[in-house]
C-alpha cells in the first residue's frame, strides 16, 4: 500500500476518490493549484497530528496508511479532511484525542464535546470521578460509578527492565488490576501501584504519557465518563538489563 492508498475502514472513500481530489505532491506546483492561507501555528498543528497518526499506526501494527487517513473525508471533521481541518484548533484537538487515545479511525464530533469543553475540573476529585445523579446541583451526592485509574509498573522480563504505564476507566481499582494481570501477567499485577487519576508530579509518569492524554490531564477538563468508559492507554518502555 503506497502513500496515496486509502484506509477503507470506517467508511473512508476508495483510492480513486483521493486521486481525483488531491494533486500529486511529487509534481511541481502549477498556477492553478488551490492556495490555502495558514498560520505557522496551524501548520504546527497539522504536523503534530500527522506525527501522531503515523506513530499510532506503527504502534498498533495494523497495516493502515497514515497518509490515506489524512486525505480521507471524516465525520470527525464534518466531512472535511485532516489536512484541512487540523489547521484549526477544533479539528486538531479532535484528531489528537482520536489517535492519542486510540478511539477508532473516525467518530461523531459530539463524542468529543465533553472532552473539549471549557469547564475547569479538579484533578484531585470530581474531575476524575465520573457518574450520574447529581445533575450539577449543590448538596446532592454524585454517583461515582466510573473513575480514571492509572498505574506504574516496573518488572524484569526476558533480560529487560520493563517500565509500564497504564490508565483506564473502571468502577474500581480491582478491575484495573485484573486488566493488568490479563495483559501482563500476575507479577505485573502484584507490583502495580494503582491510584485514582494521574500523578502529574511524577517525572517518570509524565515522560510516558501520550501527547493527547497528557494534554487532557494537564488542562484538567471535565469529562462525562459515560462516553469514555472504553478508554484504555498503555505505554511500554524496555531497557536492556
Amino acid at each position: 500500500m503506497n502513500a496515496m492508498d486509502m484506509v477503507t475502514r470506517g467508511g473512508a472513500p476508495a483510492r480513486s476518490a483521493v486521486q481525483g481530489c488531491y494533486e500529486d505532491p511529487l509534481e511541481e506546483d502549477v498556477a492553478g493549484d488551490h492556495a490555502i492561507t495558514a498560520t505557522r501555528r496551524g501548520l504546527t498543528r497539522l504536523a503534530l497530528v500527522a506525527t501522531e497518526v503515523g506513530a499510532r499506526f506503527q504502534r498498533e501494527a495494523e497495516g493502515l496508511d497514515p497518509m490515506g487517513w489524512m486525505l480521507a473525508p471524516r465525520r470527525l471533521f464534518g466531512g472535511s479532511t485532516a489536512i484541512e481541518a487540523c489547521l484549526g484548533r477544533e479539528g486538531f484537538m479532535r484528531a489528537l484525542l482520536l489517535h492519542g487515545l486510540s478511539l477508532g479511525l473516525d467518530a461523531e464530533p459530539s463524542r468529543f464535546d465533553a472532552l473539549l469543553c471549557d469547564t475547569p475540573g479538579d484533578l484531585g476529585g470530581g474531575f476524575w470521578e465520573g457518574g450520574e445523579g447529581s445533575g450539577g446541583q449543590p448538596g446532592r451526592p454524585v454517583a461515582r460509578r466510573h473513575r480514571l485509574y492509572s498505574a506504574m509498573i516496573v518488572i524484569a522480563r526476558g533480560g529487560e527492565i520493563v517500565h509500564l504505564f497504564h490508565a483506564s476507566i473502571a468502577p474500581a481499582a480491582s478491575v484495573v488490576r485484573e486488566r493488568i494481570r490479563a495483559r501482563f501477567g500476575a507479577v505485573a499485577a502484584a507490583q502495580a501501584e494503582i491510584q485514582v487519576g494521574v500523578d502529574l508530579g511524577c517525572p517518570a509518569t509524565i515522560g510516558m504519557l501520550p501527547p493527547a492524554f497528557r494534554l487532557m490531564v494537564e488542562r484538567g477538563r471535565r469529562v462525562r465518563w459515560s462516553t469514555m468508559t472504553g478508554l484504555d492507554v498503555t505505554v511500554e518502555h524496555r531497557i536492556p538489563s
